[in-house]
Parts: structure tokens; C-alpha cells; sequence
């Protein structure tokens, strides 16, 4: 996976923000406390939002949180979707997965069951498992022009064998505040995603940064602010899932 300047400010900003709790990445969000309390301390302290699409989400369904971040949503709505529920959390970010899955057990022994599980991969590429991924690397490098061609015939053959999320399985599609973090170039891939993984009927409920206002190219192109999402192309105001804004 290559990644350009601003790519690479996201990836380096939120890895950072695994391991510390950084307050230009936060917007203030309340969320029912008998939820949070069994959310150890430190997924909660680093935790990076402008909403709470949780509300929309019932018992029993299957859901995918896009950009999972630490885990704290993905937890939440594991309580919300209860026992016969099923919680995906996709993220790209190694640090961020590695806080996520390090309290599975913990969070599943005080709600007394588990039914989270977190997948490392791009939110755009639903279909490609990075874990598999990487298996198939350790095994075949890649070293030269011919081994980068065959890449590419296993990548096809994972999304097509090995989906990390099947088409037509999932009930609702959330996410905090990330997709704004995808370039523009891939927006039209990932809600094809999202659309591809619905079942028919399905749902999103997307908390985001929105604008009524072009933003200037050259604030657009500066990696700090988009990695805020203070700048990206439909940045502006912080709304949650409903439209409030914080």
C-alpha cells in the first residue's frame, strides 16, 4: 500500500494518537455513560469523533463501523446489538487496531459475551483482508516488477475468495468522522463499497464534517489540516449523525 504526503500525515497523526490522546482531533460528543462504563479508560481517553451514529443501529443486526479507530464505538454498539449481534470494526491503522483488540477479552467478560471483531484493511476496499495480505507477502516478497504483477493477481484472488467482508451481509454501515479522510479520488469506490456490503434494505448512519463552502485548493492540499479534517473538500462545521452540530 503506497501512500502520498497527506496519506502519510493521517497514518503518522492517528498512530500517534493511539499512543496519547491528542485534543485537536476531538469534538466533544456525549454518549450514554451505562455504555461507556465497561470501556476501559484508555480506548476512551483516545478516542476521535464528531458524532453518534450508534442510535441508529438495533438489536441483532449486523454492523461495520468504517474507520474503528480504537474501539470505542464498535464497543458500544456490541452492547447496543446485544448477543445476537455482530460488530465489524475496519481499520487501516496498525496502532489503532492494536488498542482496539488488545481489551476484546476484557470488554467481552464484563458484557458477558464477545461479538466484536476488528479487521485491518482499507475502508474503500472492503473486499481485500490487509492480514491476509501480508501473509502472502511474508511468504513471496516482493522484490522486482514481475513479483508486483503477480501481487495483483493475489490481491484479485483474495477479494474474490476471500472477501474481508462478504457482499450483502451487513444490516447498518457506521462511521465517526473518517470518511473525509479518504481522497476524493476513492469516494466513489468506497460507497460502492458500503453499497456492495448492504443487504438489500440495509442502512449507513455517517456522523461527518460537512460545509456549504468551497475550501481553497491550497488549504485542501495542507496535510495537517486535512488530517484534522478541518480542510478537507466538504470540511466546515462538526455535525453528528442527526445534524447538531457540537
Amino acid at each position: 500500500m503506497t501512500m502520498n504526503s497527506t496519506e502519510e500525515t493521517v497514518y503518522r497523526r492517528y498512530a500517534a494518537a493511539a499512543n496519547a490522546r491528542e485534543e485537536a482531533l476531538c469534538c466533544p460528543v456525549e454518549y450514554a455513560a451505562d455504555f461507556l462504563s465497561v470501556i476501559p479508560a484508555e480506548i476512551i481517553d483516545r478516542d476521535y469523533g464528531c458524532g453518534d451514529p450508534t442510535r441508529f443501529v438495533g438489536d441483532g443486526e449486523t454492523v461495520v463501523d468504517l474507520g474503528s479507530r480504537g474501539g470505542k464505538l464498535c464497543y458500544i454498539l456490541s452492547q447496543v446489538v446485544g448477543r445476537r449481534g455482530r460488530v465489524i470494526g475496519v481499520d487501516c491503522n496498525q496502532q489503532m487496531l492494536g488498542l482496539a483488540r488488545k481489551y476484546q477479552g476484557v470488554v467481552a467478560e464484563r458484557i458477558g459475551y464477545g461479538n466484536v471483531d476488528f479487521r485491518y484493511g482499507m475502508i474503500q476496499d472492503l473486499q481485500l483482508d490487509l492480514d491476509l495480505l501480508g501473509r502472502e507477502l511474508s511468504q513471496h516478497p516482493v522484490s522486482d516488477p514481475a513479483a508486483w504483477l503477480a501481487l495483483r493477481n493475489v490481491e484479485e484472488r483474495l477479494r474474490r475468495e476471500q472477501p474481508m467482508i462478504a457482499s450483502d451481509s451487513v444490516d447498518c454501515v457506521v462511521s465517526n468522522c473518517v470518511l473525509n479522510l479518504v481522497r476524493q479520488q476513492d469516494r466513489r469506490q468506497l460507497f460502492a463499497e458500503i453499497f456492495r456490503v448492504l443487504k438489500n434494505g440495509g442502512r449507513a448512519a455517517i456522523s461527518d464534517i460537512v460545509s456549504d463552502e468551497d475550501v481553497p485548493r491550497h488549504l485542501q492540499e495542507n496535510p495537517e489540516l486535512w488530517s484534522g479534517c478541518l480542510t478537507t473538500e466538504s470540511a466546515g462545521p462538526c455535525c453528528g449523525a442527526e445534524g447538531s452540530c457540537c
